[in-house]
């Protein structure tokens, strides 16, 4: 597991400097624009590409942290055993099917170097932007099935739903005041 917090480390450290960089891409193309009033054609397809990138890496991270889209109206009603069955198999269907993208993903990258299509404004090879797609998600399905493995074996943090949470994180932070925390 040491492994995997070092990749997420390497990852997130990415993510935000393609984020970064596609701001101040974007700075540089408002500046350029209304300023100076010489606009830079490459700016849009490179801002594009690098908050592309970083999203693309975002997936695999919102989804460690549990801050995907769900809907957990039932599950929270659920008892503990078929949460963890439900959990895990979920969690294994989101990774197969996040390797099933990636797999995909790779042949539209071969087919794309093949024709050798290329950007329009900057030229950039289209299979070198489409390289984020194997990777996202590759990273999207090692973080499901680590989610999978930590689910089976009755982690709770995988286990508990957002309202389950919710309750936890109030019931941690609120501590019943004594008689010292009253005057009169």
């Amino acid at each position: 597991m040491r492994q995997l917090k070092n990749l997420e480390k390497v990852e997130e450290l990415i993510a935000g400097l393609l984020f970064i960089g596609g701001v101040v891409v974007s700075l540089y193309g408002v500046f350029m624009r209304y300023v100076v009033n010489a606009p830079a054609s490459w700016v849009t397809e490179v801002h594009e590409f690098l908050l592309v990138w970083s999203i693309f890496l975002g997936f695999g991270m919102a989804l460690k942290d549990n801050r995907h889209i769900s809907v957990e109206l039932v599950y929270d009603l659920l008892p503990k055993g078929l949460k963890r069955i439900l959990s895990t198999i979920a969690n294994l269907i989101g990774g197969a099917y996040s390797i099933y993208l990636a797999y995909s993903s790779v042949e539209l990258i071969t087919l794309s170097n093949v024709q050798d299509i290329k950007t329009i404004d900057v030229g950039i090879p289209i299979w070198i932007t489409y390289l984020v797609l194997p990777i996202g998600m590759g990273l999207l399905g090692l973080y499901f099935f680590a989610k999978a493995y930590r689910a089976a074996r009755g982690d709770k943090k995988e286990l508990m739903g957002e309202v389950e949470t919710l309750y936890e994180e109030m019931k941690s932070s609120t501590k019943p005041m004594g008689d010292e925390g009253v005057s009169v």
